[in-house]
This record gives C-alpha cells, sequence and structure tokens, in this order.
C-alpha cells in the first residue's frame, strides 16, 4: 500500500530533512505533479517541501526533483516529487515519466478555466502511458483568490466523482498549509 491513511505522513522529527534522504528508505514512491503551466506545480511543491510559501518562482524547464522524506509508523518514506513542465513542448518528457508513477497529482487553478477544461487532457495522457491503478489526486490550486475564481469548489468534486481515474479531490489556497494525508 501507499504512505497515506489512518497513520498520516508527518516529516520525520530529528531525522532526514526533505533534502537528506535517509540511506536505506522502507519505501520510495514517485509522485508526479501534473497540470497546465502556471497553475501553481513548482509553488505547491516548494510549500510542501520547504513548509513555506515562495513567490516569483520560474516556471519550470522539463522537469524538476525534490525528495520529501516521512517517517509513518516507524518507517521511512522517501517521495520523489516530479514537478513537470506545463508547456506543450514538454509533454512527451512528462508522458516517459508518466511510465514509473506511484501517485499522480494533478492540479488546476480555479482563477483558469481552461487548466481545468485540460484536465481531460492531462487523464488520457495518464491513460495513454498506461498509468492504470495509479492513484491520482485532483487539486484545485489557488482556492484563496475569491476575486478572480472562474471554477467552482462543487465543479471539481463532480468532476473527480465523474472521472474514474480520479481517486482523491482537494482544494487547495495558493499560499495556505499543506495538509496531505
Amino acid at each position: 500500500g501507499t504512505g497515506s491513511g489512518e497513520a498520516g505522513l508527518t516529516p520525520s522529527p530529528g531525522g532526514p530533512t526533505g533534502s537528506e534522504p535517509p540511506a536505506n528508505p522502507d519505501y520510495i514512491y514517485h509522485i508526479i505533479f501534473l497540470g497546465d503551466s502556471n497553475v501553481g506545480k513548482t509553488s505547491f511543491l516548494h510549500l510542501l517541501h520547504q513548509d513555506t510559501f515562495a513567490s516569483g518562482l520560474t516556471a519550470t524547464v522539463g522537469v524538476d526533483f525534490r525528495v520529501k522524506n516521512l517517517l509513518v509508523d516507524n518507517k521511512y518514506y522517501a517521495l520523489q516529487l516530479w514537478d513537470t513542465a506545463g508547456q506543450e513542448r514538454y509533454h512527451s518528457m512528462t508522458r516517459q515519466l508518466l511510465r514509473k508513477a506511484d501517485g499522480v497529482v494533478l492540479m488546476y487553478d480555479v482563477t483558469s478555466q481552461e487548466s481545468f477544461a485540460h484536465v481531460r487532457y492531462w487523464l488520457d495522457c495518464l491513460q495513454d502511458a498506461g498509468c492504470v491503478g495509479v492513484q491520482v489526486l485532483l487539486l484545485g490550486n489557488k482556492m484563496d483568490c475569491d476575486e478572480e475564481r472562474q471554477v467552482s469548489t462543487e465543479a471539481g468534486q463532480q468532476l473527480a466523482q465523474r472521472e474514474g481515474s480520479i481517486d482523491h479531490f482537494c482544494p487547495c489556497p495558493a499560499k495556505g498549509q499543506v495538509r496531505v494525508d
């Protein structure tokens, strides 16, 4: 199984930090972050990895890679977090990465109807890459941007319920706390 569940995932206290993986983690999971450009994948990953929000991050070129180490029930988990570029010219590289995925975080920006409409495209990419049985989290980002909102939370929930390949839906503020169980 995965590292999620009743125990919850917490950074390992007094142990390795996000940048210093344990020498031999008990489990290694490849988590791929997908979505259009500018939906906030890089900022979300920075927040998840460093526990701080960083504004003004530049667009990812190709792919970027970070490791988040967690201690769950006395087992070390190394989450390899792959930040993919949303630009069309990098999609073949993204498809290659998907073949190794244990989990996918598919992000859209609630202030962009276009990024929400493209969720279908990204789901097709998952299917084309043979990602059968891979856990998929649909993440609606920038929920704290109410004035610019174009996509309701309900629309995200309905999409997740309609699509059999989406396992979970999570609304998320652009700059807020990240809690991923």
